[in-house]
């Protein structure tokens, strides 16, 4: 399973930023990046906050954007699927070879907030290396681990979980302490140290991917 990364970039090699920041009044919604070219990335999003639709003409001298045509129009803004520039700058170019998957982002005159699965902690940190050593700034905000419908929240071990439900469950968490390790122990059929041990790594867990 991968992580799922929600993090802020800001640097002037990622796609859009030019054509934003001459209507920074407006929030760009990005709904889904297409990569059926990679090399010709298409963009499907949504501007908020741009009543003269100044973005469109924008759009037209951003050196990122290839083509784009407006898809709707509704009252909450207007929708463009926009196809980047052959070939697409190196920050996105890094976000395909790393196997990242996007899963959504915002653009604003401040940068980019994006929603992302990555492989592995190794891919994020590289990521993380390549848009900084070219001037950007990333600020990571939340990493949780993928888990299937079957799998425990918050990365736990099914053990770990189980032992976390079984002590609240029991009051060992309230205040006076209902049960006791050796109690939980025996529940989980476990001895009294492992049964603390367990918890201990469970919180520790927990507390990672939840904070």
């Amino acid at each position: 399973m991968g992580l799922i990364a929600e993090f802020q970039v800001n640097s002037d090699d990622l796609p859009l930023t030019d054509a934003v920041a001459a209507v920074p009044e407006i929030t760009v919604y990005i709904d889904r990046i297409l990569v059926d070219d990679p090399d010709r990335p298409v963009v499907l999003c949504r501007a908020v906050d741009d009543p003269g639709d100044e973005f469109a003409a924008a759009l037209e001298a951003d050196p990122t954007a290839e083509t784009y045509a407006t898809m709707e129009n509704a009252s909450g803004g207007s929708t463009y699927r926009i196809r980047l520039r052959n070939p697409p700058l190196p920050i996105y170019r890094k976000y395909v070879e790393l196997g990242t998957t996007p899963l959504g982002g915002i653009v604003t005159v401040d940068g980019w907030w994006g929603r992302a699965r990555f492989p592995d902690r190794e891919a994020l940190a590289e990521y993380r290396a390549f848009v900084t050593d070219r001037g950007g700034t990333f600020k990571l905000e939340r990493l949780t681990r993928e888990s299937s419908a079957d799998d425990p929240p918050f990365g736990l071990t099914r053990e770990q979980y189980e032992a976390l439900v079984a002590a609240r469950d029991a009051g060992y968490f309230t205040v006076p302490r209902e049960a006791s390790t050796e109690e939980l122990g025996d529940q989980l059929g476990i001895s009294a140290p492992s049964a603390s041990e367990r918890l201990r790594r469970g919180i520790d867990r927990l507390l990672e991917n939840a904070l």
